[in-house]
């Protein structure tokens, strides 16, 4: 389809847990590098033969603790999408640092929720809502937390007319303890509130999916009469070795998306695999 065709889908690349480094030749527990891993998702991006809307990176954008040399690391991978005009949304998760960030990505205008980096974007056929859940920088837990919340009721309350899907960095249990690979079970927390949050959004029709990272895996979970989730897997690389690395791509439309996961291993079985979800 043309560009400016009204009919088509809006279409996302979906990326999270980059983890870079202000030194670039850090590499993952399992010997990868990080920032090698982004660049290649980065060429990808660009090789996309039809246009895309935008580009969301969903947390831990930062490898440890979100100094402000990661994220000067992170602004010079990501200049070849700046350089193509796509649209970078960026949210915050466990390892970022909030002030460091905003010195090195600053934003225009201040957010609708004070010291909370909150982003809302009205696509052709959805408004994505990217929320905060950085609760301090180099703990593993999220939050949410009270006002955010409060934000979030009062603009779904006045905001029904159109889908809408949310993204943050934590998943919405409070913990998980199927993440890493083996027998012992490690308890990896999530969102401290996440059960507040999942009542809450799922009481209003109009949100559709409930898109995260932070694990480190790739995982769909259709709603039906709840929100989708959607599990985000890491550009740079997974808690298990044998889960894919790479990025998302999100097309969507007025009554679903579709998305396919575009795995840098090629060969790895879920690879290029497309699954459609319908809006409830």
């Amino acid at each position: 389809m043309k560009p400016d065709d009204p009919t088509r889908a809006d279409r996302w690349a979906l990326l999270s847990d980059p983890h870079i480094d202000a030194d670039v030749s850090a590499v993952s527990r399992w010997g990868e590098s990080l920032a090698w891993n982004l660049r290649k998702v980065v060429g990808e991006i660009l090789a996309e033969r039809e246009p895309l809307d935008g580009v969301i990176i969903n947390g831990d954008c930062a490898h440890i603790k979100g100094k402000p040399g990661d994220y000067r690391a992170l602004a010079d991978l990501l200049e070849p999408l700046r350089e193509a005009g796509l649209p970078m949304l960026l949210t915050l998760g466990n390892h970022d640092g909030r002030a460091a960030f905003r010195d090195v990505f600053p934003r225009k205008e201040p957010g609708p929720v004070p010291d909370r980096l909150v982003t809302v974007v009205e696509g052709r056929w959805v408004i994505w809502l990217l929320l905060d859940s950085l609760r301090e920088a180099g703990r593993v837990e999220g939050e949410l937390g009270a006002s955010q919340l409060d934000w979030l009721q009062g603009y779904l309350a006045e905001n029904r007319s159109k889908p809408v899907i949310l993204a943050a960095h934590h998943y919405p249990q409070t913990s998980r303890d199927d993440i890493f690979p083996g027998p012992a079970k490690i308890d990896i927390p999530g969102l401290l509130d996440g059960e507040e949050f999942l009542r809450m959004a799922n009481a209003h029709p109009q949100v559709k999916a409930y898109v995260f990272g932070h694990s480190h895996d790739w995982r769909v979970t259709a709603g039906g009469a709840e929100m989708h989730q959607i599990n985000l897997p890491s550009s740079s690389y997974a808690f298990n070795p044998s889960r894919p690395v790479g990025w998302v791509l999100a097309e969507v439309g007025p009554s679903g998306m579709v998305l396919e996961l575009r795995a840098l291993d090629r060969e790895h079985p879920e690879h290029g695999r497309r699954q459609e979800l319908k809006w409830r």
